[in-house]
This record gives structure tokens, C-alpha cells and sequence, in this order.
């Protein structure tokens, strides 16, 4: 018999998933994985066409062409296959729960509810899993691409990493709290609804938009503190590239682009993780009676 703290073989989690359709999964991530090599690749390749055309050689530029070509290919053929591999997982796992909870002798409103919840939670493997292996790729590589080009900016934009993953470390409570508020009215939505009562419907309502509301407003501010020091890299990056370093101007356009992907993956990494927790209170939502 299955422990009540511990989830069965069969419940919605993130380590459940994996498990019931690892290789689904894999054959998505490992193209995702391929994909965002050739991408870390595009700057560094670019600024090398940049200095061979200025020099007279159209090598690099043949080169930088190709590898777009791939990134291409692998990008349209990665999107064409996500969309029919989680389409299954999601048909798999919300009749999966579906029939548990009518089974269980659960209202429709519960039913119709807690099959939307894994609708979102499919969703997190489909757009946010992707989303933050894509920004933790991006940001890895820009770091080492920034270590070959400038040793100096790349320690300079690991110690904003590390500031940025401080911030949302500290808004983890919230986070955690604002979700379970808004996932606990929308679980009751349908419950509310059928009473017609207006009053009740309306208080409902507001209730739902203050959640929201409180979610959004702590992810304004957490995304104003990331994005004002990831920037401040920016500007400290262009005097060291020019000022101190005197780069080429390939040298300084890829190493430039590779912080405006760091930037761009620093902001977007924390939401990933806003979202694996959202995830993480639904699966524990779904096991409750």
C-alpha cells in the first residue's frame, strides 16, 4: 500500500512523467539540446564573418550560412514533433485522472477542474521545460563563449548570475503562496458558478483577480531587479570590450551579442522555475482527496 506521502507509480508528477514517457521526452530534449548548440555557435561564427570579410575572405561567412541552414531544419523538424508527442501525454494523463477522480465519486466541478490543472502541467514539459533548458544552455554557453573571447566579462556575468538566482531565491515563499491562492479559486470556479448567486460569483471573481494580481505585481518586481542588473552588465561589458580590451570589432559584436543572450536567459531561467513550482503544487493538489 502506497504511503500518503509518497505519491503511487501512477500520480501527475514531474518524476512520473519522465518515467512513463522518458523516451518521448529524450528524443524532444535531445533535439532541443542540438538546436541551441548551433545557436550558441551563430555570434562567435558571425563575428568570425564579420573580420574574415573585412580581411577578404568569405570562408567564415560560407560557413556561418550553412550552420543557419541546420538550425533551421532541426528547429521546424524539433516544433512538428513536440506537438504530437505531448498532445499523447496530455490525452494519456487527463484521462488518466479523469477516470480516477469519477472513480472516486468526485463532482464534475472537481473533475473538470483537475483535468484543466493537467492540461497546465503538460504544458510545463511542453513551453516552460524547453523554455528553461533553452535559457540554461544559453546562459552556460555564453559564459564559456565570453570566457574565450574575454576572460574579465565572462567572471563579470557570473557574478550577476549568481545575483539574479539571489533575487528569486528570496521570493520563493511568495511565489509559492500566491500560486496555491489562485489555484485554490480556480478549483472551486465551476462549485461557485452553479450556485448563480451573484454576490458569491463576484467574490469569487475578486478573489481570483487579487491572487492574480499579487503573482504578477511580485513578478514585476523581481523581473525589474533581474533585468536592471543584467543590463548594468551590458554597459559595463561594452567599456570592457572597447575601453580596456580593444577588441575587433567581430570580436566585440559576438562577444556583445553573447551578453544580450546571457541577459535574455538570466530574466526568462527564474520563470521557468516560478512555473516548475506552480507544477509541483498542482501534482500535490491532484493527490489529495
Amino acid at each position: 500500500m502506497t504511503s500518503p506521502s509518497q505519491p503511487s507509480s501512477d500520480s501527475l508528477t514531474h518524476g512520473n512523467i519522465f518515467k512513463r514517457y522518458g523516451l518521448t521526452i529524450s528524443i524532444t530534449l535531445a533535439l532541443l539540446l542540438f538546436e541551441n548548440a548551433l545557436e550558441i555557435l551563430i555570434p562567435y561564427l558571425m563575428g568570425r564573418a564579420i573580420d574574415g570579410l573585412v580581411g577578404g575572405n568569405t570562408v567564415p561567412l560560407w560557413q556561418f550560412t550553412g550552420v543557419i541552414f541546420v538550425l533551421l531544419a532541426v528547429g521546424i523538424g524539433r516544433r512538428v514533433y513536440d506537438t504530437r508527442a505531448y498532445g499523447r501525454i496530455y490525452r494519456e494523463a487527463a484521462g488518466r485522472t479523469a477516470e480516477r477522480e469519477v472513480s472516486k465519486g468526485a463532482p464534475t466541478s472537481r473533475v473538470t477542474a483537475r483535468v484543466n490543472f493537467v492540461y497546465e502541467f503538460i504544458q510545463f514539459f511542453e513551453l516552460m521545460l524547453p523554455m528553461g533548458l533553452t535559457a540554461s544552455i544559453t546562459l552556460l554557453g555564453a559564459i564559456v563563449m565570453l570566457a574565450i573571447i574575454s576572460p574579465l566579462l565572462s567572471i563579470l556575468t557570473l557574478l550577476v548570475a549568481f545575483v539574479v538566482a539571489a533575487i528569486f531565491f528570496i521570493s520563493r515563499k511568495k511565489i509559492e503562496r500566491f500560486n496555491k491562492g489562485v489555484n485554490d479559486e480556480m478549483e472551486r470556479q465551476v462549485d461557485v458558478l452553479e450556485t448563480r448567486n451573484a454576490t458569491r460569483i463576484n467574490h469569487h471573481f475578486a478573489a481570483l483577480v487579487r491572487w492574480r494580481i499579487r503573482l504578477s505585481d511580485l513578478e514585476a518586481a523581481t523581473y525589474g531587479a533581474s533585468y536592471f542588473v543584467a543590463l548594468s552588465l551590458l554597459t559595463g561589458a561594452i567599456y570592457v570590450l572597447i575601453a580596456v580590451e580593444e577588441k575587433t570589432i567581430g570580436a566585440a559584436f559576438a562577444a556583445l551579442t553573447y551578453v544580450l543572450q546571457f541577459t535574455d536567459a538570466i530574466v526568462m531561467l527564474p520563470y521557468t522555475y516560478q512555473e516548475f513550482i506552480r507544477t509541483s503544487e498542482i501534482s500535490g493538489r491532484l493527490e489529495r482527496d
